[in-house]
């Protein structure tokens, strides 16, 4: 009703287009959301998407560079960097919890890269102190994507405090999701924070100067008023609903504890995950999960084939054998669902029939 309410009076109310166009809603969700993510500055773009390919711009990067990212998540994460022109260099997963492999990113690195793309997959943050730490050495930006990862911590701070832009997706499948497309970027630097405010809005340093002063090429990318309203209401909210998604990830965990060939994440006190998702690898994963679609129940593996091994990135010349564990991830890993919107009877009840597959 919250929402409802908050939308007819944006629609009812608006004068003109200042109020539609990243309009007081906007405004008040930015700096609510910069405070509550530990950045200086919150931009509202339209998606997440748009978060990371508006990032590279803002940090220059384009035909002829290379920029490192892993080899599991979503499409996005790899194709912002091609929509730029610049070129995806693939690296393979850490098996214990799915992010970028740590050990293997500076064989990466060479005169023409330019950034490194850090995924907190499934909630998880990656590995912030050494990936800064090789960026430092070698001059690197770093572009996080924190899709999934909006109230996760690392080393007791907030994503925002990692990485030189940090990108964050408003779809309605993320923990904070809105009514539809919508992300942002997070950035504590003023330079590139300037940068980012011009490239949403067509390349002018205000939105009343569209017209007669474009200083570089920018878009229209721009988070909705009537998207922030929604978002502005279930903001003060996300604390709780991250704590009910934690007490379902490590609900799973307990219950399904010694259960067949069950392959958890490894957990570590210095990571606080906000358990967006849980996965599990299983050798008969594509059996188990056959078994319980019979049985009414739906569990899907997010990341059935690497990025690598996409068909819009065959020119790039990898192939089968260049990624083990995201080849592994692809094949085992089936998601378990944690929403805080989930029973605990739903989950008791995946829980029972994964347990009745493995006897």
């Amino acid at each position: 009703l919250k929402i409802i309410n908050a939308l007819a009076g944006i629609v009812l109310k608006g004068k003109n287009v200042n109020d539609f166009i990243l309009g007081k809603p906007v405004q008040i969700f930015e700096r609510a959301l910069a405070e509550f993510c530990g950045a200086k500055y919150a931009f509202g773009v339209a998606s997440g998407t748009d978060a990371l390919i508006l990032s590279l711009k803002a940090c220059d990067i384009g035909p002829g560079d290379e920029v490192i990212v892993p080899a599991v998540s979503f499409y996005s994460s790899a194709g912002a960097i091609s929509w730029v022109n610049a070129k995806p260099v693939f690296v393979d997963v850490s098996p214990k919890d799915h992010n970028i492999d740590i050990l293997k990113i500076e064989k990466a690195v060479n005169s023409r890269t330019k950034a490194i793309i850090a995924v907190h997959l499934n909630g998880r943050m990656a590995d912030m102190d050494e990936i800064l730490r090789i960026a430092k050495n070698n001059s690197l930006k770093v572009i996080a994507d924190a899709s999934h990862a909006i109230g996760s911590r690392y080393k007791d701070r907030p994503v925002g405090n990692f990485g030189d832009l940090i990108c964050l997706s408003f779809n309605p499948t993320k923990t904070l999701g809105g009514c539809g497309d919508g992300g942002a970027i997070l950035t504590s630097d003023a330079a590139l924070a300037q940068k980012i405010s011009q490239l949403r809005i067509y390349g002018a340093p205000r939105w009343q100067e569209i017209h007669h002063n474009n200083t570089i090429i920018g878009a229209a990318s721009r988070l909705g008023v009537l998207e922030a309203a929604v978002l502005n209401e279930k903001l003060p909210h996300l604390d709780s609903a991250i704590a009910k998604q934690r007490e379902n990830y490590f609900f799973y965990k307990e219950i399904l504890e010694n259960t067949g060939d069950l392959e958890w994440p490894e957990e570590h006190p210095d990571y606080f995950i906000n358990s967006y998702r849980l996965p599990v690898l299983v050798q008969k994963r594509d059996e188990l999960i056959q078994f319980l679609e019979k049985r009414g129940e739906k569990l899907y593996n997010w990341y059935p084939v690497p990025l690598p091994y996409l068909p819009v990135f065959k020119n790039l010349g990898y192939k089968e054998g260049d990624f083990e564990v995201a080849e592994k991830i692809a094949g085992e890993c089936v998601i378990l669902p944690t929403s805080y919107l989930l029973a605990k009877e739903k989950m008791r009840q995946i829980a029972s029939l994964i347990k009745e597959f493995f006897h």
